[in-house]
């Protein structure tokens, strides 16, 4: 068994197990990696053969290119795929110690990672350069701190329970689904990322009157392409960073900081972002379920940046 084949009967198992399934954008990730770069260094070894030592050079010449996450990626990926071969009883074939001193795999620095956070005043001047539709993006990513791929999922119109879904008639987002490589996947990037999202007041109104003066549809898709699909992400990249936005994610980021400047309960912000709880304290808040108490603060907290009429 050569390290190509349990690579390729990892993925197909990484893709259709019923226990924690590999999301199919993750999947995309690894195949690159492995094509690229796993594959041509290590894809004729006899499984039994990957370990510390041949891994070592792979790393180092990964180390001379390319950011510490994608050297991480890269050797998750490597012990990964050796740890799914297993006997008949579900024991594994070749057992690993690795060493990830003598690998010399770089840590993630924090201080190397490029987080921007967009300002009110670049929110404000986007919206200004922006069509319609790419106005209600913005306005929605940096209203809700949702992630483009969600966004890019929305529909309008009625609720077939399956969908993710805006009501205009109770401000809120149902987020239920996300999109990865122009598909809609009937799930989400994580347990906690399927949940509701508040809107605030002005934004929602905003939506609605793009809704009435013909703006942005009725039914189906939020964010529509030219033929009434799914916009292509590229598409919306390029346009965004000719409004000088520095990346979907820097909306995201903004209304983070902005909800916890407002003062906004932790447990009520995790559960808009679609941030998991991280400790026992966390799981016992119960505050996310209070849809009141949410409905208070999406007002109380507002947007953090001025919304000009549509």
């Amino acid at each position: 068994m050569t390290f190509k084949q349990q690579a390729e009967t990892f993925m197909t198992q990484a893709a259709t197990r019923r226990r924690d399934p590999i999301r199919p954008a993750t999947l995309g990730v690894y195949r690159s990696m492995l094509d690229r770069h796993l594959l041509p260094a290590l894809g004729s070894l006899p499984l039994a053969d990957v370990d510390n030592g041949t891994l070592r050079p792979v790393v180092q010449a990964l180390a001379a290119k390319y950011a510490a996450q994608t050297v991480q990626i890269a050797v998750g990926l490597v012990k990964a795929v050796v740890k799914s071969a297993v006997d008949a009883n579900g024991n594994q074939l070749y057992p690993r110690t690795w060493n990830n001193d003598f690998l010399d795999v770089p840590l993630i620095s924090k201080k190397d990672q490029v987080a921007p956070v967009i300002p009110p005043p670049s929110i404000e001047r986007a919206l200004r350069q922006a069509n319609a539709q790419d106005r209600a993006l913005y306005a929605l990513l940096a209203g809700t701190g949702l992630r483009i791929a969600e966004a890019q999922s929305l529909m309008v119109g009625p609720d077939d329970g399956q969908h993710s879904y805006w009501d205009p008639k109770t401000g809120t987002l149902t987020v239920r689904t996300t999109v990865s490589k122009q598909d809609i996947q009937f799930d989400t990037k994580t347990e906690a990322g399927n949940r509701q999202v508040d809107l605030a007041p002005e934004l929602n109104s905003f939506l609605c009157s793009l809704v009435l003066d013909g703006k942005l549809p009725r039914f189906g898709l939020l964010f529509q392409g030219p033929h009434g699909d799914l916009t292509v992400t590229s598409t919306l990249r390029r346009r965004a960073q000719k409004a000088a936005v520095p990346g979907f994610h820097s909306f995201r980021r903004f209304r983070v900081t902005h909800l916890r400047n407002a003062g906004v309960p932790d447990g009520i912000i995790r559960f808009w972002i679609g941030h998991a709880d991280k400790s026992i304290t966390d799981r016992y808040d119960k505050s996310s379920q209070d849809l009141e108490a949410r409905k208070t603060w999406a007002k109380r907290a507002g947007l953090g940046f001025a919304l000009e009429a549509a």
